[in-house]
């Protein structure tokens, strides 16, 4: 059975210490690799752009990634699955409303981030006009043609794995995980979660953000390795 349970890891806010920097937990990637040895299968669901997520999925040791909010995903190789934004649109947005593009905006093509994540109605309703999605992930606004968000990349992640949802775990801690917590079985939110996102969760860790994270796959791996000695 372990070979068909799948976690879908967010990177921000999920995988890193908190909510406000970069710095991954480090004991929470060490429970990871413990888990990858009973056969679980760990992916990197996040908004960052793809070489960034594949980048640091390589060195982790991860087993792909999907990246750009669903646009882009990487399993033995990189499928694209949005339409792109022309590089106009992104810089009209910007200056329309004063905002700071992602540095990472040089590498994505089809989710764009900036800066500060408020969203306001008359930049839903300029996205609209131009067939556009806008939606805050809590840490930045983001543009994008994919209204389905990270719901779109899993669904094809999953079906070239072809895993049973029921052995399908998500965690996360925001607003744009929602997308991804619709076709994992389990739910997992970090105790520094969007409330709307513990709403819809099975599970919250006590931990926040990698505490969180380590906190559940511990747990996970204890019951795995309870199950493996049951089976022998």
């Amino acid at each position: 059975m372990n070979n068909n349970v799948v976690i879908l890891l967010d990177l921000d806010g999920t995988l890193t210490l908190d909510r406000n920097t970069y710095s991954l937990d480090l004991e929470a990637i060490s429970e990871i690799r413990n888990i990858q040895k009973l056969g679980v299968r760990v992916f990197i669901v996040t908004g960052n752009s793809y070489p960034v997520s594949r980048g640091l999925a390589t060195y982790l040791g991860l087993d792909g990634v999907v990246a750009e909010n669903g646009c882009v995903i990487y399993f033995d190789e990189e499928e694209s699955l949005c339409k792109e934004i022309d590089s106009n649109l992104v810089l009209e947005f910007e200056r329309k409303f004063n905002l700071k593009g992602s540095w990472q905006n040089r590498y994505r093509r089809y989710d764009f981030g900036f800066y500060p994540p408020d969203l306001k109605d008359d930049m839903i309703s300029w996205a609209n006009y131009r067939g556009l999605y806008l939606k805050t992930s809590g840490y930045a606004l983001h543009l994008s043609y994919n209204d389905k968000g990270k719901e779109v990349g899993v669904n094809r992640l999953l079906s070239l794995l072809g895993v049973d949802r029921k052995n399908v775990i998500a965690i996360g801690d925001s607003l744009t995980d929602i997308d991804m917590m619709k076709l994992a079985a389990i739910k997992v939110a970090v105790s520094n979660a969007d409330e709307e996102l513990k709403a819809i969760a099975n599970v919250v860790t006590k931990g926040s953000s990698g505490e969180g994270v380590k906190e559940y796959i511990s747990s996970l791996a204890n019951a795995l390795h309870g199950s493996n000695k049951r089976t022998c």
